[in-house]
């Protein structure tokens, strides 16, 4: 049995190869022609005309999002594995995250399952997923979770761009608010006394914040910009305003530490003599690991003759992959696309993005993904276990 998933893996894999130069010139367009959230149509295009182009039914737009996709391929409905497709790039930096080869990976995934699905159970998904990169509002994954997009998906996969290959060992989850304070405007000089201050409250919100961190646990973050601090030297302010985010490793630490940081916003309005409103964006989870899966990725690198670093990767940024992994089992892991050292979200790293390094890693992870895929789709006891897994928590 394992034998025959051997080979069937390397089926998979040589149909990988084989469609190489279409993964990589559309990886390079994308990377060519950046797009931020929500507004990535061109590359939602790209990688549905490649899936059609080979033989899949495409479903565009999806969950109600003009640029998300579906497409699938498979001899049984159930059960369902996906492959988790982003595209959106960076404000003014362009793909400094790598996702130009996220993309291309899930579909090349999906390329090299096809050609061995007649010989396995279930069936496959390549979901495109817009606005990763939308921080402080709604990401797309979210609102794909919200209309019910992943209801009859059994586990999801994806690939991310980094360093090293890697499993994902933690990372963090966020909340992200606007907080806005109203007070009364007056002279700054002839009847200050007549005003009430809301840049003051905002003040006294951020140095709450400042005296709040000592008792934080370390992996908590909170940070934020001033969006509006007033309108001119002279006149108090009526109105000020700012965007801020709380981080932390667990669910339970992360609206613990949220609620501190409402509680120093409201403090700041009582000593100023203000209104505060505060309005809750966006929350993303930390990624629920799976130990299964971490497990069956190591084994396809391996079997790829990849050398791993066998650290797992505790990352201090947050992604909404982590509210897939909340609902259903699934797991992302890193490839190797980009020389270490460089600054992540970097114009050094877009440049990075179509060098034969990180063109290489995106075929390796699509390979992994694929091989994972076999391992699931061809063993009903794995994905017994994988599905424990995600039970126990």
């Amino acid at each position: 049995m394992q034998q025959d998933r051997e080979e069937l893996k390397e089926t998979a894999w040589a149909a990988i190869e084989d469609c190489r130069p279409e993964l990589e010139v559309v990886a390079l367009r994308i990377l060519e022609y950046p797009e931020l959230g929500y507004a990535e149509v061109q590359a939602c295009r790209w990688l549905s005309e490649l899936l059609e182009t080979h033989g899949f039914e495409v479903e565009r737009p999806y969950g109600g999002l003009e640029t998300a996709f579906r497409a699938g391929a498979g001899r049984e409905k159930r059960p369902n594995l996906a492959f988790l497709a982003e595209y959106d790039a960076l404000p003014e930096v362009g793909h400094g995250c790598g996702h130009n080869l996220i993309g291309p990976a899930a579909v090349g995934a999906a390329l090299g399952v096809a050609a061995v699905a007649a010989r396995l159970g279930g069936s496959i998904s390549v979901i495109g997923t817009p606005a990763e990169e939308f921080l402080g509002q709604v990401e797309g994954k979210l609102k794909l979770l919200d209309t019910g997009a992943f209801q009859d998906v059994d586990v999801a996969l994806m690939m991310h761009p980094q360093y090293a290959h890697r499993i994902l060992g933690g990372d963090l989850g966020f909340v992200a608010c606007e907080i806005s304070f109203a007070g009364m405007p007056a002279h700054a000089a002839a009847d200050p006394w007549n005003g009430a201050n809301a840049l003051d409250g905002l003040l006294l919100t951020f140095n709450n914040i400042n005296a709040l961190r000592q008792q934080l646990h370390p992996e908590i973050r909170v940070h934020g910009i001033v969006t509006d601090g007033g309108q001119a030297p002279n006149i108090i302010p009526a109105r000020a305003s700012a965007q801020l985010m709380v981080r932390a490793d667990t669910p339970e630490k992360l609206e613990a530490a949220y609620a501190r940081v409402e509680d120093c916003a409201r403090a700041g309005a009582l000593a100023s003599g203000t209104e505060v409103t505060i309005s809750r964006t966006t929350t993303v989870y930390n990624s629920r690991l799976n130990p299964t899966l971490n497990r069956l990725i190591v084994e396809n690198f391996f079997l790829l003759g990849e050398e791993m670093d066998k650290t797992p990767a505790q990352l201090g940024g947050s992604s909404d992959f982590g509210n897939v992994s909340q609902v259903l089992p699934a797991a992302m892991f890193l490839v190797e696309t980009h020389p270490p050292g460089i600054a992540w979200h970097s114009a050094e790293v877009t440049r990075a993005s179509g060098d034969a390094l990180a063109l290489r890693g995106m075929l390796t992870g699509a390979k992994v993904l694929a091989g994972v895929a076999v391992d699931l789709l061809g063993d009903a006891a794995l994905l017994a276990q994988v599905q424990e897994d995600f039970a126990q928590g």
